[in-house]
């Protein structure tokens, strides 16, 4: 047994990086990455949802070209920060350009514009509307209309007629679809302005990814204050923020695990798009196949498993499909995820076409298992049993995605993904033999969403609208939250149980000592007795067959309890916003898009996260190691020095006094409430 206090362990650290979705809120987690920049802050694992995903993907390519740097520049905080600039400026002239991509094209030339045109041509009242839905919905409506509905009818079918195809396409739809007549010819009056299946047509699809992958150049702050840069040489090179080739396994290799998930629109499962070797993936199934084969489908509510496959899925591609606002964006494809006909994604096509009765499949996995287990190589049977476990279980199979299965936003399931950089951490301590009771992760996590507060002037006689805007805001922001309360209790329950291991460990040490100085009658005597109270409480893994040796399992138990079963020590850093000033569609002038507030949810998210950034590092200073010491010393240097309340938090008069030092900002004039305009009062 290791010779170390309880509670006394000099842990390791891992960090994360969290970002969930929100569509046009997503500008808060851009002045987040500019926090995170500025300070040097770096991570192991980046995960993401919705409009998450896609500045998770920015980030981790920023950290790739960060790490390709020569090694004199990084090793210089304040170097670094110089030369990642333009990239990290590039970003933010991109969000604040997000109008110009019209990503839902609300011009009078676009689809929304040609609708909008044509229902002004609409010409039946909403009287005669009104008059016409209330007898249909009538369960004892007659087949033929009343006299006070027919001029309302007719006027209905003329002005239908024209936009469905014509009297005969009208017709067609009256008889063939009773049932869902309204529903039919809906979507037969939208597919004129090929708006049927989504708000943005098929063709419209890719301008999302354009703005993360065509160059842009860097932020000046004669675009803030809209002069014209059209001379390239002073608005600066245009640079890329994504490279659209990149795959997430050039992340790995550059020991970043980047982490994005998926709704799957037909299983209605979450899936993760992150690299995973073929070896790692056997190694997963081995850990998770049991759950998937549980004849109960309780014991897998939706939202509860993070479903891994075998490839290398396209980055910017894995964020597409993560964001597929429902009804927005038409669902994405697998196909689209991942390139099937590359080498590295052999295995995933393999699975998705033929299951495991592929033998080619088969021999692939037989190979990844020999990998994993070494030491079984003389024995076949153990994974031809295993194999055929799997092939057997039906529930199995339809968990797992087929070749033409399309994907929704995966923020409409997990919309703060933290347990997937929990999962990243879990299996890197797992592969590289680091015990869980030796590590810890802070996890920063962007919160888009402010706690939903109202006044009491407000909660006097609400309106209809108030009362269901209130509620949607409640349950939006308890979903989110529930991710602390958990957290908290994982990392209560992993000290109990480390504590209860540690305890094991001490008493069978004094055991031991106490029963070298017994005969061997009485030592059989106390070990057969442990082994019958462990049998008597079903006590499961060292009791063994007869008590022999019942001390040795116990010590070897605990061992293995405090070096792989515990819970993982998370440490978890929100950061949220003060204020929400665009909501989720509002990427565009008429939809609600302000250059003004975009700017303000920049800088909000910078300096939010420095002061909370600062805040965690402050309280830890005596147990920092190398990198959060560097952070904290950039923190110090830009939000000034100083003497730092310990206990400070959001409402010290400190968090809205302090002054930014970095004049280099392209916010700092005029533009930040830390910068040279007035502070906050």
């Amino acid at each position: 047994m290791q010779d170390r206090p309880m509670n006394a362990i000099q842990k390791s650290k891992r960090r994360g990086f969290v970002m969930t979705g929100g569509g046009a809120k997503g500008l808060y987690e851009a002045g987040v990455i500019h926090a995170f920049h500025i300070t040097g802050m770096e991570f192991d694992v980046i995960t993401g949802s919705s409009i998450g995903a896609f500045n998770s993907i920015f980030y981790a390519e920023y950290l790739l070209h960060k790490r390709m740097l020569p090694m004199d520049i990084r090793q210089d905080p304040e170097r670094a920060v110089e030369a990642m600039d333009n990239l990290v400026r590039a970003y933010h002239h991109a969000w604040l350009q997000m109008p110009d991509k019209k990503i839902i094209d609300d011009s009078e030339t676009g689809p929304l514009g040609k609708l909008k045109d044509d229902l002004l041509d609409f010409d039946v009242s909403l009287p005669q509307l009104t008059r016409l839905v209330w007898w249909w919905t009538n369960p004892e409506h007659g087949v033929i209309p009343p006299p006070e509905v027919w001029p309302a009818l007719i006027s209905l079918i003329s002005q239908l007629a024209g936009r469905l195809g014509g009297a005969g396409q009208l017709l067609r739809i009256f008889k063939d679809h009773r049932q869902g007549l309204v529903k039919e010819a809906l979507r037969t009056f939208l597919h004129r302005f090929d708006m049927d299946k989504s708000l943005v047509p098929p063709s419209d699809d890719q301008k999302l990814k354009t703005v993360f992958t065509e160059p842009v150049t860097p932020l000046r702050p004669e675009h803030l204050q809209g002069k014209d840069m059209t001379d390239a040489s002073s608005s600066g090179e245009a640079l890329r923020l994504v490279d659209p080739n990149r795959t997430l396994r050039e992340y790995a290799e550059m020991g970043i695990d980047v982490r994005l998930t998926r709704a799957n629109y037909r299983t209605g499962r979450l899936e993760i798009s992150s690299y995973l070797s073929e070896r790692d993936f056997m190694a997963y199934l081995e850990r998770q196949a049991w759950r998937l084969q549980a004849g109960d489908p309780q014991t897998l509510p939706l939202g509860s498993f993070r479903l891994q496959l075998p490839g290398d899925p396209i980055a910017i591609n894995a964020a597409l499909a993560s964001g597929r606002f429902p009804g927005v964006f038409l669902p994405y494809p697998l196909t689209g995820i991942y390139a099937l006909d590359r080498p590295e994604n052999k295995m995933l096509r393999l699975l998705v076409s033929n299951w495991l009765d592929d033998p080619e499949l088969a021999a692939m996995l037989s190979d990844a298992y020999q990998a994993v287990h070494p030491d079984q190589a003389d024995d076949p049977t153990a994974w031809q049993r295993l194999l055929e476990s799997w092939r057997a279980s039906s529930r199995m199979r339809e968990f797992f995605p087929g070749q033409t299965d399309m994907y929704v936003d995966g923020g409409s399931i997990d919309n703060t993904p933290s347990n997937s950089a929990v999962d990243a951490t879990r299996e890197w301590a797992d592969r590289n033999h680091v015990p869980r009771r030796d590590l810890e992760l802070d996890l920063y996590i962007v919160l888009l969403h402010t706690e939903p507060k109202v006044s009491p002037d407000e909660v006097q006689e609400p309106t209809f609208y108030q009362v269901v805007k209130r509620t949607l805001d409640i349950q939006s922001a308890a979903k989110l939250s529930s991710d602390a309360v958990v957290v908290d209790t994982i990392n209560t329950v992993g000290q109990r149980a480390e504590e209860l291991a540690e305890t094991v460990q001490i008493l069978v040490d004094g055991c031991q000592e106490l029963i070298a100085n017994l005969d061997d009658a009485q030592k059989l005597a106390l070990q057969e007795r442990l082994r019958q109270v462990a049998t008597e409480r079903e006590i499961r893994g060292y009791q063994g067959k007869t008590g022999e040796g019942i001390l040795e399992r116990m010590e070897a138990w605990g061992k293995e309890m405090l070096a792989s079963r515990l819970p993982l020590q998370v440490n978890a850093i929100k950061v949220y916003p003060s204020k929400m000033a665009l909501d989720t569609l509002q990427f565009t002038e008429r939809l609600g898009f302000r250059q003004e507030s975009a700017v303000d949810m920049i800088t909000m998210g910078c300096y939010n996260t420095l002061w909370t950034l600062r805040q965690h590092l402050e309280k830890k200073a005596e147990a920092l190691d190398g990198q959060d010491m560097r952070v904290l010393a950039m923190a110090r240097k830009w939000m000034g020095g100083g003497d730092w309340p310990r206990g400070a938090d959001e409402q010290d008069p400190l968090a809205s006094s302090w002054q930014c030092q970095r004049t280099a900002c392209v916010f700092y004039a005029q533009y930040c409430s830390h910068g040279q305009r007035k502070t906050h009062s």
